[in-house]
């Protein structure tokens, strides 16, 4: 079951430490987390493997492929 990491409230994150990836991004890694991924070290493994929540595939809505790099603030379908 996975924990709802999309509302600050409910993690008890503020402004001044969100993630700067896309909500709807996610790796194995993300998964183990105890607080919002602030670098990309934070997402990723030796696999480097990502997909989107969203389409559940490597690649997003707007049919890019899916990485830390890219998911970020300024992507069409960039969700904070």
């Amino acid at each position: 079951m996975e924990t709802n990491r999309e509302d600050g409230a409910a993690n008890g994150t503020t402004g001044l430490n969100k993630s700067p990836f896309c909500s709807k991004l996610r790796t194995k890694k993300y998964y183990f987390l105890n607080g919002p991924a602030m670098v990309e070290g934070d997402l990723l493994d030796a696999s480097n493997d990502c997909w989107c929540k969203e389409t559940m595939q490597r690649v997003g809505p707007d049919g890019v492929v899916v990485d830390p790099e890219d998911c970020q603030k300024g992507r069409g379908c960039y969700n904070g």
